[in-house]
């Protein structure tokens, strides 16, 4: 079997478009030959990589491979790629042997697909979409109701954001400063973190500065939530920044600042 068809046969027992009898056939080459057998693994993980059944298929790339094709294109894979074409110049002065020099080509393809799949999971670890849902903890807002003569509007506002209801929470929160004519840190925090949940960037900042330029003993905390709303839109630059200030002046929440510092970092 020349290398065309034993690839075409290849491609066609991972698509199962083999007869009965050709599938048991070459069944029982993968039982007798080890060669053929990591032939047909390599193909396997390399079309479920890309998405795909057959290499002619591969036109477009999922998310995976376009991660994947970016890391490729990096300066750490190009000098990957170098370091392995050296070796593999070097390897072929020693050996004529076309096993050989095709398990050591799956070898070094394995190297490279187990760093660009370490990349493309730490990658994903560390999206900004990833991070904020790691460190926006919102059980670490204060509760509304810590007095037992708390306002059933606070109780009613608390119940609603544990439930995700962000839209109703804001109006419960307005109706109760519109009652007492006053915002209190708490409920700047909350409707802070309403329109931070609900993507409202802007709202959310104008919450969170409030809190930061009022005179209340928990002003400094605005300062993370800030940072936290700098990060969901994406905003790396800003969201150190206001880190960097957290850590440094010892605010609140300093020692989380100082763990996502270094992940951004």
């Amino acid at each position: 079997m020349n290398d065309f068809n034993r690839d075409q046969m290849i491609d066609d027992y991972i698509c199962g478009r083999l007869s009965k009898e050709d599938q048991i056939s070459f069944q029982n080459q993968l039982d007798r030959d080890t060669d053929l057998t990591e032939v047909v693994a390599i193909n396997k993980n390399l079309f479920a990589f890309h998405g795909s059944s057959s290499w002619k298929e591969i036109t477009t790339l999922n998310n995976e491979g376009k991660l994947y094709k970016n890391y490729l294109l990096s300066k750490d894979a190009q000098t990957i790629k170098t370091a392995i074409n050296n070796a593999q110049y070097s390897y072929k002065q020693q050996t004529s042997s076309p096993i050989k020099l095709y398990k050591w080509y799956a070898a070094a393809a394995s190297v490279v697909l187990l760093i660009a799949f370490s990349y493309i999971f730490t990658s994903n670890q560390n999206s900004p979409e990833n991070l904020y849902a790691d460190f926006s903890n919102l059980s670490e807002l204060p509760s509304l109701t810590q007095r037992s003569d708390a306002d059933k509007l606070l109780s009613d506002a608390e119940e609603l954001f544990l439930n995700k209801q962000y839209i109703a929470t804001v109006r419960s929160l307005e109706l109760y400063n519109g009652k007492y004519n006053s915002n209190t840190s708490n409920t700047l925090l909350y409707k802070g973190m309403c329109y931070l949940e609900l993507n409202n960037f802007s709202k959310a900042k104008t919450h969170f500065n409030a809190l930061k330029n009022s005179n209340s003993l928990d002003h400094n905390k605005a300062f993370w939530y800030l940072a936290l709303t700098s990060l969901k839109q994406k905003n790396i630059k800003e969201t150190k920044q206001l880190l960097q200030l957290i850590v440094n002046e010892s605010y609140f929440n300093h020692q989380k600042a100082e763990e996502l510092l270094a992940i951004l970092n």
